[in-house]
């Protein structure tokens, strides 16, 4: 049974470098982050353009993940990628915390993308996983 990863991208970006106020874990601060400049056309266009980009080149690391990890948790989660000034991911973060997440989390560390609007943009991005179907004969 194969796995398939209907990605979302949330059009949330924000535009400083995330420092968790106090009592705040860093995911809350880089969600708090991403949030603040969503409706921003430039942001807008960005995150676009970075979720089909993701969808495009992640999509057999989500499988090859599915593939090495004992009993994979296929929960949907979400990524939280801070992207630097030339375009790479210098910072991904996950929400909720699973097997599946961690180890796609770990592959995204340098993944070079579009040059962002701004410096120190965090883009969150949904992935939501279900089974492909077999078919029926």
């Amino acid at each position: 049974m194969g796995l398939c990863a209907a990605l979302t991208l949330l059009p949330v970006l924000g535009l400083v470098p995330v420092a968790p106020a106090p009592g705040q874990d860093l995911v809350a601060a880089a969600e708090t982050a991403a949030k603040a400049d969503a409706d921003t056309p430039g942001g807008k266009a960005f995150g676009e353009a970075l979720g089909e980009a993701f969808g495009r080149e992640h999509g057999l690391t989500i499988q090859r993940c599915a593939k090495e990890t004992k009993r994979p948790d296929l929960s949907g989660f979400d990524l939280l990628l801070r992207v630097d000034p030339s375009g790479a991911v210098d910072q991904a973060l996950v929400k909720p915390v699973t097997n599946l997440a961690t180890c796609v989390q770990g592959k995204l560390a340098g993944w070079k993308t579009s040059v962002p609007p701004h410096p120190g943009f965090w883009v969150e991005v949904a992935v939501n996983l279900k089974r492909k179907q077999a078919a029926k004969p």
